[in-house]
């Protein structure tokens, strides 16, 4: 594995930066994420649910990274202190997730809890296979104003997934892979669990979730991927490439967010 970088430099990691319906989402990663490099979306309803324009329907992949969490972990040096992440839109609808709003956090956790009683029988998974059997599994976190709603999932528990309610009909759905810092064998160790948590959480603070018209259009972050070292391009309304950005307009543009 390519050296991670670390999670703690925020400023210094990449940045993605895409419109969704009427919000424009900025978020960190590595300079070797996997990303998609279509940054305007727009899903509208149709008579099977929504579509997100122009080709692709149901859940959109924004982005996929492995960012390091830190070289000191509950005390010991670990090589394994990495976390992979998974960024995505979905409907949803595609989720089992009710239409009604985000109001508080009952409602946050019954909503998601009621998601997973959609029939299917988990048990195929295996008896290792974890995931929210009651409210109590879930939590809800505020993070800038964003109620986030969380829950573990996978064998021994090996992901942690993280909703908030981007429209009426949208979600955003990050979801965390830490397990590499614990044997994978048994469920993780609370300690380090809330040690890494702590990292999840810190991510989701420096993810932006801007509503377009509440600040004027020059303020923006602009569309696009840029690598750590800042080699900014312009985008066009197809998401096409059609000029470079110096690294002075990067420093003013960019990292004032």
């Amino acid at each position: 594995m390519s050296q991670l970088m670390q999670w703690s430099k925020f400023p210094d990691l990449a940045i993605y930066c895409c419109d969704v319906n009427e919000f424009r989402l900025r978020f960190r990663s590595n300079d070797n994420a996997t990303i998609d490099f279509c940054y305007q979306y727009h899903f509208a309803a149709t008579d099977v649910g929504l579509n997100a324009s122009p080709e692709c329907t149901g859940e959109v992949h924004l982005l996929t990274g492995v960012i390091g969490l830190s070289d000191l972990i509950m005390g010991l040096i670990s090589s394994n202190a990495h976390a992979s992440f998974n960024v995505r839109v979905w409907p949803k609808i595609n989720l089992h997730l009710s239409t009604e709003s985000w109001i508080n956090e009952e409602k946050i956790k019954s909503i998601i809890l009621n998601s997973f009683d959609d029939g299917q029988d988990r048990t195929f998974y295996g008896n290792n296979y974890f995931f929210p059997k009651s409210l109590n599994d879930i939590d809800v976190f505020n993070i800038n104003g964003r109620v986030w709603g969380t829950h573990a999932i996978g064998d021994f528990e090996s992901e942690n997934c993280f909703y908030t309610e981007l429209t009426e009909h949208l979600i955003i759905m990050v979801d965390f892979d830490a397990s590499s810092c614990w044997p994978n064998d048994a469920p993780p160790p609370a300690d380090i669990k809330s040690h890494v948590m702590g990292f999840f959480l810190d991510y989701l603070n420096h993810f932006d979730i801007i509503l377009r018209d509440s600040v004027p259009e020059e303020q923006l972050p602009p569309l696009g991927f840029y690598p750590s070292r800042r080699d900014e391009k312009e985008i066009d309304a197809e998401g096409k490439t059609i000029e470079s950005r110096s690294e002075a307009y990067a420093s003013e543009s960019l990292l004032k967010w």
